[in-house]
């Protein structure tokens, strides 16, 4: 069965999983049992894949990091999305960003939103320039062939790009963190960036750079719209747990701090080794 590690302090748990009402279970003890609902979704998340896949991973590792326990069941989406809409789920995933004016399939008169809370994105890539500065950039990878990039050393970026960079049509310089990319682009070495904006920012909070500098560097900084062809993923919260705004926050905050660490990349990356 698919154990999960996490951190409480400075000790590392590894959670082992019992099967359980159809599904996934762990700290099946604790007083707030949550249940999720999710489906096969590769590379994602799939019960054929390592550790069902480097989604699953993180979802567990989140909410037992914040005492609960987690009940998962994989579903075809349109009963996992039944299940949280009419509230018999307390989270579905993944999800991408939801428009206010998607109706429920469920509930009539009713939006998604107004049943359903998004989290914060689980991981957003975008292009990032200097402000001020002229690309090419029209959504397309294509489109930036004639510009240097900084990229994060051994980072997936979306198929598109890595697919120029292996076959070097597109010109790259490999940086060893997202504050090295930074710099990089702030003395002109390169002409973009690819990053998740948020990193980037907590980054900056995280070094040694007087306040002064700090705002100099943010201030700088341009995300280049669209997100570079990839959709960022999102945990649903449904309305109608009555602790639902809880665990959206509980969600957040942890997704947050590991950003803010510079861990959330590096964790995707070193689960999806063992899903690949």
């Amino acid at each position: 069965m698919t154990p999960v590690s996490y951190q409480v302090g400075d000790q590392t748990i590894v959670a082992p999983a019992v099967r359980y009402e159809y599904g996934y279970a762990y700290n099946i003890e604790a007083k707030k049992l949550l249940k999720l609902v999710t489906l096969n979704w590769p590379p994602y998340i799939d019960e054929s894949l390592c550790n069902n896949g480097w989604l699953f991973q993180l979802t567990v590792k989140l909410l037992l990091q914040k005492g609960y326990g987690v009940h998962i069941e994989f579903l075809p989406w349109a009963r996992a999305l039944r299940a949280a809409e009419l509230g018999h789920a307390d989270i579905l995933f993944p999800e991408y960003f939801i428009d206010n004016n998607v109706m429920s399939e469920n509930k009539p008169n009713k939006t998604r939103n107004d049943l359903m809370a998004l989290s914060s994105a689980i991981r957003n890539l975008s292009l990032v320039a200097l402000n001020g500065s002229h690309s090419n950039y029209d959504g397309s990878v294509e489109s930036i062939k004639d510009q240097i990039i900084a990229v994060v050393r051994a980072y997936k970026n979306t198929p598109e790009l890595d697919k120029l960079i292996d076959s070097k049509q597109i010109n790259t310089i490999v940086a060893n963190n997202e504050f090295q990319q930074i710099h990089l682009l702030m003395s002109l070495r390169v002409d973009l960036i690819v990053a998740d904006f948020d990193v980037l920012i907590a980054s900056i909070e995280k070094s040694a750079a007087s306040e002064k500098e700090k705002q100099q560097m943010k201030t700088a900084l341009m995300v280049l719209s669209p997100p570079l062809g990839y959709k960022p993923l999102y945990y649903t919260v449904s309305k109608a747990n009555p602790y639902w705004q809880e665990i959206l926050a509980d969600l957040n905050n942890e997704i947050k701090k590991m950003k803010e660490q510079g861990a959330l990349s590096s964790y995707i990356e070193e689960k999806k080794q063992c899903s690949s």
